[in-house]
């Protein structure tokens, strides 16, 4: 698992080893990024934005907005294990600087 775009891309996430958290795929963040910056329809710039992530799991959506210039990300994870994964990449990463868990 890694981070796809942005000033950390190929950056590899850390992830629970259990099989309860399912990690975002790559190609469905792909996805979702390409509609944001694409679509006509969707008025949204990551740069600067505050990111709310529920139930984040492996953090990854989170962890991407960070690397393209979000401004502040919130995550929220109630799993015992996933928490214990978002707590270990904010501990060892730039990110703790704007991040509310």
């Amino acid at each position: 698992m890694r981070i796809i775009s942005g000033k950390y891309k190929g950056k590899k996430i850390f992830q629970p080893i259990d099989k309860k958290t399912r990690p975002l795929r790559d190609l469905v963040k792909e996805s979702i990024f390409n509609l944001i910056d694409h679509s006509k329809k969707i008025d949204l710039q990551l740069k600067n934005a505050n990111i709310l992530d529920l139930f984040s799991g492996s953090g990854s959506f989170g962890l991407e907005c960070f690397s393209r210039n979000a401004k502040k990300i919130i995550f929220v994870e109630s799993y015992k294990l996933a928490l214990n994964v978002l707590k270990k990449i904010f501990h060892y990463s730039t990110i703790q600087k704007i991040v509310r868990l």
